[in-house]
């Protein structure tokens, strides 16, 4: 499989460098390919890359602060969406967060490279396509364990390289960069937000029951069906807050017998977290007595059903 490795500046030619010969470490099928180091002596540069872009079956573009704004990593990065899917191109960020990434590569799924479970996901979304040449999971777990040591170590060296001047190298952002970054940011706290707002929907329902009870007889009046049944909607939803928190829950529909959830992070590559996303579902069939259907963003799909 063919890995195009994209960079701009000294710092990610150092990062590209180095993932080119740790990437076979960790799958050995890899044939990653970085133009400092792989175009001949004689050859013309622009041709080969172009010839690389086009064969390519995988990218990752090296970003760091000062090569966000390089012109020529948003040429590539566009060339490699052209032939790829959008999913099959990462930007690998190093000392710069995913907030600060603004313009083209802003489209695309980014990795922080020194989060170890971000870099486990890109590995396995590459062993993923390679059909079957692909690791078991468990042998891939085994490979990426033994070899990430020395990737951390080698991004610490890059990262305490001395910057080249902020002048020199990259762009000023514009309003509609600053747009961008806030829209971002507005994205990750909308769980939050959905959460938020049920509270509140349940605050002024007993706010509005509490003033009409004294307005009336002095007591609350007795629920009515719908209530009840607003009630313990509040409260499959609640469940589904809480237990698939950590995978990301973004649309929840609630019907009597089913509950579809909608999530960021749906493994399905490493074998003991899919079984403990599984057990989790299990827990909240149960809790809710109804039969839960788990949606990926990749239109991956789990479904528990209850009774079983």
């Amino acid at each position: 499989m063919k890995v195009f490795l994209s960079w701009s500046g000294e710092r990610a030619k150092a990062m590209a460098e180095f993932l080119q010969n740790w990437l076979p470490d960790v799958i050995q099928v890899i044939d990653p390919w970085v133009s400092s180091q792989s175009i001949s002596q004689g050859s013309r540069p622009l041709p080969s890359i172009a010839d690389e872009l086009s064969g390519c079956n995988f990218g990752i573009v090296c970003v760091t602060p000062e090569s966000k704004g390089s012109e020529w990593v948003h040429f590539e990065a566009g060339a490699l969406s052209k032939v790829l899917e959008e999913s099959m191109v990462v930007p690998l960020l190093l000392d710069i967060e995913k907030a600060q990434v603004t313009g083209p590569l802003s489209q695309f799924q980014m990795t922080i490279s020194t989060d170890r479970d971000e870099v486990f996901k890109l590995v396995s979304d590459i062993n993923k396509r390679l059909g079957d040449s692909a690791l078991a999971p468990d042998r891939l777990v085994r490979s990426f364990e033994q070899n990430w040591p020395s990737l951390q170590e080698e991004l610490i060296r890059i990262t305490s390289q001395e910057k080249p001047g902020e002048d020199q190298t990259t762009q000023k952002r514009t309003a509609d960069d600053r747009l961008d970054e806030v829209l971002l940011l507005a994205r990750q706290q909308d769980r939050r937000l959905t959460k938020l707002e049920r509270s509140i929907d349940v605050l002024g329902r007993v706010t509005q029951d509490v003033a009409e009870s004294r307005e009336g007889r002095g007591v609350l009046p007795p629920r009515s069906a719908r209530g009840v049944a607003e009630e313990e909607e509040r409260r499959k939803a609640d469940l589904v807050f809480k237990l698939l928190e950590k995978y990301g829950v973004g649309r929840v529909t609630i019907g009597s017998d089913s509950l579809t959830a909608a999530v960021e992070n749906f493994p399905d590559s490493d074998a003991v977290a899919i079984a403990e996303f599984r057990h989790t579902v299990e827990v909240l069939a149960n809790e809710t007595r109804c039969s839960v259907i788990i949606q990926g963003t990749d239109k991956k799909s789990y479904k528990h059903d209850w009774p079983f």
